[in-house]
Formats: C-alpha cells, structure tokens, sequence
C-alpha cells in the first residue's frame, strides 16, 4: 500500500474549503451583469482589467459601477484610487453624475519635487489593509510609474510590488478579511494595444474593452466589450450611451437582438455539424458495404 505523503505547497481543491457567500456577486443591476460574469453580477475576488480607445468613457463606466452597486448593496466597502484625477477634475464627473458623490476616493498625487519624500506606496497599502469588497484604481500605468519615482524602483519592480499588493487583498489578507475585487484602468497605446507586461495581462481574471465602431470617430457608437475572460463570454458588444446625465445608458434592446441572433447562429451551426457527421456516417458505412 503507498502511503499518502502530502507534498508542501500542493493541494488538491477538494481539501479547501470556502465561505459560500465568496460565490455571490455583487450586481449593478444593469444589462452590463449579464457580461461581467455567466452567472451575472461582479465577482469577489477577481481582477478586472479596462482598457479602451481615448474619449470612450473608461473612469465614467468605473465610477458608474461603483455607485450602481453602491446603491443596492449599501454595506459594501468600496474605493476609487485616483492617479490621474484631482479634486477639481473629478468635480467635473460629479456635476454630470451626481451619485459619484458618495464614492470613498483615495487621491494619489505624484510629487514634482526631489527632495520631497512621499510614501504613496506606504499609504496605498495600508489604507486596503483596512479591507474593502471593490477597489478601483485609474490607471494602474499611472500608479506603477509614481511608486517606481519615489521608491526608486525599475518599471517591472514597481508592477511587481503592486501585483502582490493585489494578490494579498484577493486572497482577504486584510484586516476584514474580504476578498477584494480590482477594477483597474490601464492605459493603451496610439493603436489601441494594451500597455503592460505578459504577467501582468495573464494575472486579470478579464479583459474588458471599451471601443469605439470607427476608431477614428469620437462620435461613434461605444461598446463594451471582453477580449478574455475567465467567468463569462468573450467578443460579445454591449452598446452604451454617455450623452444623457445621471446614469449610462446601455442599450438593452440591441444586445437581445444580437443575443437571439448568436443564438440561431449557433443552432444552425450545430445543426450542420449534425448533418455532416450523419452524411460521414452513411458514406462510411457505403464503403464498408462494397468493400465487403
């Protein structure tokens, strides 16, 4: 008989246990659950990632699922790290959407002077060890770049000590012990391509995309959009709207539309698929006859 000898660091997932409550989402109660998750809603835990072409309306669709979750689940503990955005730029985004109002924000400002010693790394970190269910940061590009100035810190570095400050929070080593979901903004080149390293690309659990139809046209219809995504559907357009105050305005109606379509799409090409191993079939069988 071989003795079962448990080898460190490996388990196997029927000896773990979890909180069933990880397992419920936190719903934004807008078309837009039926893309972030297969089973609806913002999942716990998890890293998503945005990016999307200039104008497209990155930090409004953040904010705007902040404070739509923030309104149906009045307990939870959410923040916006801002990098990008001051007091006065912000203000502008409340004016239009007055329910950003309530979002905890953590400004994070980069020192201008060298002789200045700040500890934005030191005061990051310590404010998510307070544990929070959601945190957003815009842009984690921006944030990288501040905490490798005043640590003195190569580029892969500073990614690294934010991805394990990430990590930490995901697996609820906070003081609450809540598994926190990172909405992070990055920034994308003149292309359009994703800034970042393949680690950090292959850390996210989901790519979302924020596109325009015509790149080159400002004034075009947005979509939403993920290009990876472990919990849900990837290449599947969620049309929106920033033109109207107070809340984005998805278009529901369109992706039913496009929903019933993919839907045929899929039954007739399951139907084909039936046909051709039926067809292989019998002219399988016609040749083994007349070889017989």
């Amino acid at each position: 008989m071989i003795e079962d000898v448990r080898i460190p660091n490996i388990v196997r997932m029927c000896d773990l246990n979890f909180d069933k409550s990880l397992f419920i989402n936190f719903d934004t109660h807008t078309v837009l659950d039926r893309l972030l998750c297969s089973y609806n809603g913002l999942p716990k835990g998890v890293n998503y990632m945005i990016i999307g072409d200039p104008g497209s309306g990155k930090t409004t669709i953040v904010l705007d699922m902040l404070a739509n979750i923030m309104n149906y689940y009045p307990n939870a503990r959410i923040l916006f790290v801002s990098a990008e955005m001051n007091e006065i730029d912000l203000a502008i985004y409340v004016q239009r959407y007055p329910k950003f109002k309530y979002i905890d924000i953590l400004f994070i400002e980069s020192s201008f002077s060298g002789n200045d010693c700040s500890h934005n790394l030191t005061e990051i970190e310590a404010t998510l060890d307070l544990g929070w269910d959601i945190v957003a940061i815009d842009s984690f590009y921006e944030l990288q770049g501040i905490i490798k100035d005043e640590e003195n810190l190569r580029m892969k570095e500073a990614e690294n000590r934010m991805l394990a400050m990430i990590k930490r929070n995901n697996k609820a080593q906070n003081q609450r012990g809540l598994n926190t979901t990172f909405l992070t903004i990055q920034q994308v080149t003149k292309s359009g391509n994703f800034i970042g390293s393949n680690r950090l690309k292959h850390s996210i659990t989901a790519m979302m995309e924020l596109r325009f139809d015509n790149p080159r046209n400002v004034f075009s219809d947005r979509y939403v959009v993920f290009s990876k995504h472990r919990r849900g559907d990837v290449g599947v357009r969620l049309y929106y709207d920033l033109s109207t105050t107070g809340d984005v305005r998805f278009d529901e109606e369109r992706y039913e539309k496009d929903a019933r379509i993919r839907r045929m799409q899929t039954e007739v090409a399951n139907s084909l698929r039936k046909y051709a191993d039926r067809f292989d079939e019998l002219f399988n069988n016609s040749e083994n006859i007349d070889n017989q």
